[in-house]
């Protein structure tokens, strides 16, 4: 009976919480960027980057020819407690598709001066399969917010550098991938 008492109240605060947090926090100015919601109700933006694609051989991914998203910066300057749940708002052009069909989150492979992700890799004319990696790929729940942003629910996520990136699926001529970035420790 004890153990339901608490169930029943911790719903409950994480409902209100919710409720609150969402009446509070107003959507992101820009399409790309992100806040990241905080235990007592508060936000942050997150840092925002331009990414840089590079292709060529990875030895890590065991590609003659991988697509990376690479970051400036071993680390990003958001940081997060690793016991927090992680709830974000990101804002997109308008909030009517699937958010994991415009909202990728990944997990980074940080290095002192880089951080990086293998998005695809090509190995034709080789016996190895041509891929995109979703390995690397965090998930989440996501529902609308306001009118052109999505409140996303990455539960815990490990200890690690991550980074947010948006499309849009209104433009076949995206100019820059801006990214979003965070770190949990």
């Amino acid at each position: 009976m004890k153990k339901l008492y608490v169930a029943i109240l911790f719903s409950t605060l994480f409902l209100a919480f919710n409720l609150f947090a969402k009446a509070q926090i107003k959507e992101p100015d820009f399409i790309g960027e992100s806040y990241i919601i905080k235990i007592d109700s508060s936000y942050s933006k997150l840092d925002k980057s331009i990414g840089n694609f590079t292709s060529g051989m990875s030895f890590s991914s065991n590609s003659w020819n991988a697509l990376s998203l690479e970051v400036d910066g071993g680390k990003a300057q958001t940081r997060i407690a690793p016991a927090e749940k992680i709830m974000l708002i990101v804002r997109a052009v308008d909030n009517n598709s699937d958010p994991m069909s415009i909202i990728t989150i990944y997990k980074f492979n940080a290095k002192k001066n880089k951080r990086t992700v293998v998005v695809s890799k090509d190995n034709s004319g080789t016996v190895m399969k041509s891929r995109t990696n979703s390995k690397e790929m965090i998930k989440f729940d996501g529902s609308k917010y306001g009118s052109s942003s999505y409140i996303l629910d990455l539960g815990h996520l490990k200890s690690g550098e991550y980074g947010v990136v948006v499309s849009n699926p209104n433009s076949k001529d995206e100019k820059r991938v801006i990214v979003s970035g965070f770190g949990v420790d």
